[in-house]
């Protein structure tokens, strides 16, 4: 099997389990795991709008000259483990749970913005902080105007940030390191045949 096809079969079924959540928020918006946190809302937007980031950037922009299919299916996970945190009511059984979505998220985020989108490392881990802090935001102010209940206090507010930071700053240097290690191979094997 080609890395390619595995690509696809990954991006597949994470499109498809993304779904699959939307399906079960919005039949069971009232369940315990759902109730009081505005998850149908939330994962009704990803589905229709931020899903289809990829996409819009290939076929109508004309991005890449190959559809980035990792990179794609890194960006999904984001929300693919933020909704799978929910269906399998993870959130509420595990206290700090949400540091994994948290740590993940920032640092998908930052890579994908490297390695689809072409900022620099820096930007990159700045950027994902932005985005990951204006989550935060969006996470506080609707617990405060919409009675949701999604922070349980400042210290969770410190702790997602602080593991974000370190989210981003890791999934960007493991991108940096893959990227440069099939160089240094490739600079490797004409010294090896002579």
């Amino acid at each position: 099997m080609t890395a390619r096809y595995a690509g696809l079969i990954l991006n597949l079924f994470v499109r498809i389990t993304v779904l699959y959540f939307l399906g079960e928020v919005l039949l069971f918006p009232n369940d315990p795991r759902f109730a009081g946190k505005a998850i149908p809302i939330r994962n009704f937007v990803i589905v229709v709008s931020l899903s289809f980031l990829f996409p819009v950037f290939h076929f109508l922009r004309r991005r890449w000259s190959r559809y980035p299919l990792w990179l794609d299916s890194l960006y999904l996970s984001i929300f693919w483990l933020d909704m799978a945190g929910n269906s399998l009511n993870l959130y509420d059984t595990q206290f700090y749970f949400d540091l994994i979505p948290h740590f993940h998220g920032t640092g998908a985020i930052a890579a994908v913005l490297f390695g689809a989108f072409g900022a620099s490392p820096m930007s990159a881990v700045g950027l994902g902080n932005i985005i990951h802090m204006l989550l935060e935001a969006q996470e506080f102010y609707t617990d405060v105007l919409f009675q949701t209940h999604n922070v349980r206090g400042t210290f969770d507010t410190v702790n997602d940030m602080v593991v974000g930071l370190a989210g981003a700053a890791f999934y960007v240097l493991v991108y940096l390191l893959a990227r440069r290690r099939p160089r240094k191979a490739a600079l490797e094997e004409p010294s090896a045949r002579r």
